[in-house]
């Protein structure tokens, strides 16, 4: 196989030089940081080293680690806790979800500097939750009002949390006109050209969907965001409600297909293009949908919308600094979570059904063999990292 060099190269062919900047001193961070941002090598090395073609079909968000939980708003304008990205969805076998997640856990444990026994503890208790969640067969919700622990806190300092004041942060006021604060750290400049373009891609939104049509479009920005996504054409879009006298902020990615695409022997069913993919995925396996989510075509490419979050609403490895035991007790409940989504889109578009699912889940070979194999995958993971660390 190609040098990791090569590999991350040779997927990020075509970025900006000025994003790949970026990109490459974010994976250059830690471990951690460098696995959130190469999915791709996962993906790779996964369907290469676990051979069992899948048993059972499971919607998976494709990138499940840690990080890739949050809180947001629906449209509602409830608050849930959920999987929140899904750019690498796929149809596949639910093992390549459990393995991502858990090789992030046991990468997390090296940075900790965690002991065995307490990693080895962990892993089978997120091994556990998964499995005796799939076999209640019943997918349910983070509630707030009844979260514990972590969780508790988080949704706590939820409250304190002012969309206003979010809003705020990231705007200022010229010749009377509220704009965009390019700082080239959230958001960076956008030429006359391409912020038209925006428009007009944005403006069929906002002529022909209900949820935008109330909205009036103020600014236009290029957004930093992620680790994988980076390079990505991405965009913010300040937007005003005339009915209901406030701001948004509108998220803009780039849509492209999921780094497992032609890599696992599972027939796809057909989407229009892969933010449709992205949309109907993330609405089968989240229990609400972030606010605004939809769709748009901007001069020949697909991009995912939806209502742009605040940063700190997700649980974040370095939150928990040296507190394995408490970052453990996220991570199972976080595995429930992942059950939960497989639950929810079991039966849709070519997945299996809950009852074959659970009959999977029964089964202890699969699961002595993913962990085993997370093991190595993190191994893999670090090897890649001082690899890549040394790149100038």
């Amino acid at each position: 196989m190609a040098s990791v060099i090569k590999r991350i190269n040779d997927y990020n062919a075509g970025i900006p030089a000025t994003m790949q900047e970026m990109k490459w001193k974010a994976l250059q961070e830690s471990p951690f940081r460098f696995y959130r941002g190469t999915c791709h090598l996962f993906a790779q090395d996964f369907v290469k080293m676990y051979k069992d073609k899948p048993k059972i079909k499971t919607w998976i968000c494709g990138d499940l680690h840690f990080e890739n939980f949050g809180s947001f708003k629906g449209e509602n304008r409830l608050v849930y806790f959920d999987l929140n990205d899904f750019d690498e969805s796929i149809l596949a076998g639910p093992e390549a979800e459990i393995a991502r997640f858990i090789t992030s856990i046991v990468i997390a444990a090296g940075q900790m500097k965690t002991g065995a026994i307490g990693l080895h503890k962990t892993i089978h208790d997120i091994m556990e939750a998964y499995t005796e969640t799939i076999d209640l067969g019943k997918a349910m919700m983070m509630e707030r009002d009844v979260a514990f622990g972590h969780f508790k806190t988080f949704f706590e300092n939820l409250e304190t949390f002012d969309r206003q004041s979010f809003i705020d942060k990231h705007t200022y006021k010229h010749k009377g006109a509220l704009l965009l604060k390019t700082d080239n750290i959230h958001f960076m400049p956008i030429d006359e050209s391409r912020k038209a373009l925006v428009f007009d891609g944005m403006g069929a939104l906002l002529e022909h969907n209900d949820h935008f049509n109330h909205l009036v479009i103020e600014d236009i920005a290029y957004r930093i965001a992620g680790t994988g996504s980076l390079g990505l054409e991405r965009y913010c879009v300040l937007c005003f409600s005339k009915k209901k006298g406030k701001r948004y902020l509108i998220d803009v990615k780039q849509s492209r297909p999921s780094c497992y695409s032609g890599l696992i022997d599972v027939k796809q069913p057909s989407f229009d293009n892969d933010a449709i993919r992205v949309k109907k995925v993330g609405y089968m396996m989240q229990f609400n949908s972030p606010a605004f989510l939809t769709s748009v075509e901007i001069d020949g490419i697909w991009y995912l919308v939806k209502e742009m979050q605040m940063v700190e609403n997700k649980m974040a490895v370095a939150d928990f600094e040296k507190d394995f035991k408490g970052m453990s007790e996220v991570a199972v409940e976080m595995a429930k979570l992942m059950a939960y989504a497989h639950l929810r889109s079991s039966g849709r578009l070519g997945s299996s059904t809950i009852d074959e699912l659970r009959k999977f889940a029964s089964k202890h070979q699969w699961q002595r063999d993913i962990i085993e194999l997370c093991g190595d995958m993190a191994k893999k993971n670090n090897k890649y990292f001082k690899e890549f660390s040394k790149v100038e």
